[in-house]
């Protein structure tokens, strides 16, 4: 008698994980097929036409409105159970009011009454496109859900976005063209300015080796006050390299909106590369949150050089985390390294493989112990001096030799508590 209550009891939560892992089967794989799609060069119309089915089919939307910016202004460019008639209308108040994810309602405007959820998608300040989900079918792992429909959203739209400008200059132009257009497109993913708060301060050094580099970092100011700051070797150069950028950076800016655990980002974004380039490329990758509150840094080093964290007398490698990113589809383990802050001041200083691959006259490398030697002696300037003496050491010490790779430097430093 025990036995059979038993069973009767663990048979509903069974079907339960069977019901979610079989969701998430069904989510891995359309981003499977999504990210072959996209780079196997698969029209937009018809990517379009794929989200939209597998929105509808697997997650229960059964009104839809996809809004897309073109040139010439924006177009609706795929509907369900809809029939937008005042396309400029509805998108200006879109790009008014709606800069994030937003559940509507009664009190929204009357052109977006037949909706429930707004999907933004942006690069960086810019609306990109807009899509509008209503009549959803009601399910039990919702949130879930849509946690998802805004991940692939922006996956999606980005990389139709990114193509689409890639294509369009590429037909035109010459390989010199290819490759500036391809330079425009990494520079727009490098940010142009870099926060100095009361909590932080942080400073750059980028230098590409060719026209094109493999080196990426970017930075997220959170909802709740906290802090991303990331780092990024992609393998191989040129335009394949900043097109592997562009989606990296998409699938990062909207994972990090999501995913409030390190691990849970890391992987997914591991899974999403996984997919573009069928491991063919690989990524080594360092990312930080930062909790201006608890003075507090959560970090993962995915196969990255160890940053170098300096608080008072106290030096540590930031190195725990997991293997290099897009080689296998699932990360064993991911160890996500914990630092207190305190109230003092501290500074943190991550470099891609090209700053310790410089070598002297002599063949002497400008190693990690070079480095933390300098950060030891230059940690109380600001990051700007910090940053444009350690440009002055570099060239000083490689002195007439080229750059043999890439070189990103990304200097933060944490401001002590007044």
């Amino acid at each position: 008698m025990k036995e059979k209550s038993l069973a009767q009891y663990l048979h509903p939560q069974i079907k339960h994980l069977e019901d979610e892992l079989h969701d998430k089967q069904v989510q891995l794989n359309f981003l499977m097929r999504i990210t072959q799609a996209i780079n196997a060069n698969m029209s937009q119309k018809d990517l379009f036409e794929m989200y939209t089915q597998f929105l509808h089919l697997d997650l229960g939307v059964n009104r839809l409105a996809i809004l897309f910016k073109e040139p010439s202004g924006w177009r609706c460019h795929k509907s369900l159970d809809y029939s937008p008639k005042e396309v400029n209308e509805l998108t200006q108040i879109l790009v008014k009011k709606y800069k994030e994810f937003s559940k509507l309602g009664e009190q929204s405007p009357e052109l977006l009454k037949p909706f429930q959820l707004v999907i933004p998608v942006f690069h960086k300040k810019d609306p990109l496109a807009y899509v509008l989900v209503g009549n959803i079918k009601q399910a039990e792992d919702a949130y879930d859900r849509f946690k998802f429909m805004i991940s692939i959203t922006n996956v999606v739209a980005v990389a139709i976005e990114n193509k689409r400008l890639f294509s369009r200059f590429v037909e035109q132009e010459t390989y010199k063209k290819e490759l500036e257009l391809a330079q425009k497109v990494q520079q727009m993913l490098i940010p142009s300015e870099l926060p100095d708060t009361p909590d932080v301060a942080i400073s750059a050094i980028y230098r590409p080796h060719s026209d094109i580099g493999g080196d990426y970092f970017d930075y997220c100011e959170l909802d709740d006050g906290k802090l991303i700051v990331c780092l990024a070797d992609v393998s191989g150069k040129g335009i394949s390299a900043a097109i592997l950028m562009a989606n990296f950076q998409a699938t990062m800016r909207s994972a990090v909106k999501i995913y409030t655990k390190l691990d849970d980002l890391v992987q997914h974004i591991n899974t999403t590369l996984v997919g573009i380039t069928k491991s063919e490329r690989i990524v080594t990758f360092f990312i930080l949150k930062f909790d201006p509150v608890k003075r507090k840094i959560r970090y993962v080093n995915a196969g990255h050089n160890p940053p170098i964290y300096l608080n008072g007398n106290e030096i540590v490698h930031l190195n725990k985390g997991c293997t290099i990113l897009g080689a296998v589809e699932h990360l064993e383990h991911i160890d996500v390294g914990t630092i207190s802050i305190g109230d003092g001041e501290s500074l943190i200083v991550l470099y891609t493989d090209g700053l310790t691959d410089l070598r002297d006259a002599n063949g002497a490398y400008f190693d990690e112990k070079k480095l933390q030697d300098f950060a030891e002696i230059h940690k109380a300037i600001s990051v700007v001096d910090f940053n444009h003496q350690l440009l002055q050491a570099m060239e000083t010490f490689k002195g007439k030799r080229a750059y043999p790779d890439d070189i990103a430097v990304v200097t933060c430093k944490i401001k002590a508590r007044s």
